[in-house]
């Protein structure tokens, strides 16, 4: 008898102990359910405001007004409530917008243990840096130098107002290889549409040597006149990122150059083109811009053409 008595006595404190322990793995399967959907909104949260700070991003240094309302107007649309964005501001410098958020996420599981609800929170900071390669360049070079924003300057000079070397003015044989010199009409296109190749700090690009007016001007031309057909009220300070009137070209070194010549790539430069006259010389505003497909370097000299980059 005592030993069926010792054996129900077991038996007794086993099913409380596997309660007990149902109990408790119920309760952790619940808490890993809630840390589940905290970590989805903490996901959320944190790539939404990345996408925001960096749409941001492309509209800085120079209209930072434009900055915070594009990149609250990302974090909207990808999902993030207005009342959830804590906080959104450009540095002092102008070359880094940050977004914090939080959002207040109920416990489903845990309020058995009197648990009502989590505080997720994120923070995202974008900036610019100058760039290391760039696509879509302007076959025109623009002597090395020390620019300020919105400073007028003046591309292709006339032979009239001398030259860069022998034989050169200021356009590039973008694309040239010794037996295939692009040539005008190769010169316009690359005006008109960009060359599209990547080019980096460093490398060579041969000149193109003669005084190619008539592509200039018709290339320069067909710029303004699509920039002005799409947005009339397109300025130097305030215009859309892809507008044609907007032109990147590389930083060199002329001197020296005669014939037949490379020149080294020192930056890139970004210019509003004003205008161009019969000569082919083109007006045009120094301005700092973000630009498409641009790949940001570090310690590289900034001239004006920027890449977005994501800090935190």
């Amino acid at each position: 008898m005592k030993r069926h008595g010792g054996r129900a006595r077991a038996r007794g404190q086993t099913a409380v102990v596997f309660t007990l322990a149902i109990v408790a793995l119920l309760g952790a399967i619940a808490l890993c359910t809630d840390v589940g959907v905290f970590y989805m909104n903490w996901e959320e949260l944190q790539k939404a405001a990345d996408a925001a700070v960096l749409a941001g991003a492309n509209f800085l240094p120079s209209t930072p007004s434009t900055a915070l309302s594009t990149a609250q107007q990302y974090a909207e649309i990808n999902g993030i409530q207005q009342s959830e964005i804590t906080n959104t501001e450009v540095s002092s410098t102008n070359m880094q917008i940050e977004m914090d958020v939080q959002r207040t996420v109920p416990y489903f599981f845990g309020r058995v243990l009197g648990l009502s609800s989590q505080l997720v929170s994120v923070r995202a900071v974008a900036g610019i840096e100058a760039s290391q390669t760039a696509a879509g360049l302007v076959p025109i070079g623009l002597q090395v130098g020390t620019y300020t924003l919105y400073q007028q300057i003046t591309l292709k000079l006339a032979p009239a107002q001398g030259s860069v070397g022998p034989g050169n003015w200021e356009p590039l044989a973008m694309g040239y290889c010794t037996s295939c010199d692009p040539g005008g009409s190769n010169y316009k296109s690359n005006i008109i549409n960009g060359y599209q190749n990547p080019i980096s700090i460093n490398d060579s690009i041969y000149t193109e040597t003669g005084n190619l007016v008539g592509p200039t001007q018709q290339g320069i031309n067909d710029r303004i006149n699509s920039g002005t057909s799409s947005d009339p009220s397109g300025t130097d300070t305030n215009h859309t990122l892809n507008d044609p009137r907007m032109i990147e070209v590389p930083i060199v070194n002329f001197n020296g150059v005669q014939g037949n010549s490379t020149v080294q790539v020192l930056g890139f430069a970004e210019l509003w083109v004003v205008s161009v006259d019969g000569n082919g010389n083109i007006t045009c505003d120094f301005i700092n811009q973000v630009v498409a497909n641009n790949v940001p370097g570090q310690n590289v000299t900034p001239y004006g053409a920027f890449a977005p980059v994501l800090e935190e």
